[in-house]
């Protein structure tokens, strides 16, 4: 997890970075989410995310891949126009419209890694339900 994020206190975006290793454990196969075959699985559009303390659910909106930047990984806003400006910039770089809407109010959840040696592929999710363990 982001050093600037907290599993008890979600920021507007928490973010989690795996290495894409061959044998693919960690985030070996993230890489998968542009495929079809990932795509065509709805399935796929859910992630469950379990800590210490609870158990979440986040509903994919976003998947692209981007060069290295800092961007997409900013996890609090100054305002909410700052906020939403960012949100429609992650919906409009997705490779897949998931027809899903996201505004102010929704806690995100990235997910990134390395994609060959100048780029990250990053999968992006809204917060749909948390339940306390």
């Amino acid at each position: 997890m982001d050093y600037r994020n907290s599993s008890s206190n979600l920021s507007q975006n928490t973010i989690i970075y795996g290495h894409s290793r061959l044998d693919t454990t960690m985030f070996g196969t993230l890489k998968n989410i542009l495929k079809t075959s990932w795509l065509n699985n709805k399935d796929n559009y859910i992630v469950k995310l379990s800590t210490k303390t609870e158990n979440t659910l986040w509903q994919v909106f976003s998947v692209y891949t981007v060069p290295t930047e800092n961007y997409y990984i900013t996890t609090n806003f100054n305002n909410n126009i700052e906020y939403q400006n960012w949100l429609n910039t992650m919906i409009g770089r997705s490779e897949y419209n998931f027809n899903t809407t996201v505004n102010i109010n929704d806690k995100i959840l990235t997910l990134s890694t390395c994609y060959g040696s100048d780029k990250r592929v990053v999968m992006q999710a809204k917060l749909i339900k948390r339940a306390e363990k």
